[in-house]
């Protein structure tokens, strides 16, 4: 069997120690530093469209020709983002085996009511963003700090978690009656 499926055999939890002590399948081992920096980068960039939409919407308003879509597509990144950030513990918890089962159950939230929220509509469903992402960051950023999590992300979610609900905010307002 290829090397690729050697976890899948074994049922042992992996901590997350010895998790972090082997390189992946076909990579070379980076050190801690450059993951830190390259989640920053990413998640700046990934930054950009809150604040752009956030942007428009509070510039242009009901005028921008495509307001409705405008809308949409925020609304649409924001659950997408929520699912991603709860994907992120998911995919840690699955590391610490049978002592994290409740950070699995709670790590589906995020994807669940960022989906609920695409069923509201706006203004209200921007104010539900704001307060799931605030929720998530400050989950991630407790986390972090009882060790739970790196450090680095804890702080990288603090950031990202304050500037992301900002921009849900200046959608609500921007986009209410």
């Amino acid at each position: 069997m290829p090397p690729i499926f050697d976890d899948m055999m074994n049922d042992d939890p992996i901590t997350p120690a010895a998790h972090a002590a082997r390189p992946a399948h076909g990579t070379s081992r980076a050190a801690p530093h450059d993951h830190a920096r390259t989640a920053w980068a990413l998640a700046l960039f990934g930054l950009v469209p809150f604040v752009v939409m956030a942007g428009l919407l509070a510039y242009a308003g009901r005028e921008f020709i495509a307001y409705p879509q405008l809308v949409l597509a925020f609304s649409g990144y924001s659950a997408t983002i929520l699912a991603f950030l709860g994907g992120i513990r998911w995919g840690y918890s699955l590391n610490l085996g049978h002592q994290a089962i409740s950070t699995l159950v709670l790590s589906v939230l995020p994807s669940l009511f960022g989906w609920a929220m695409l069923f509201v509509p706006s203004p209200w469903a921007f104010a539900g963003f704001a307060a799931g992402f605030a929720l998530t960051g400050v989950w991630d950023v407790i986390a972090a700090r009882r060790g739970a999590l790196p450090g680095w992300f804890g702080r990288l979610r603090l950031v990202l978690a304050a500037a992301v609900t900002l921009c849900q905010i200046v959608a609500f307002l921007a986009t209410r009656g």
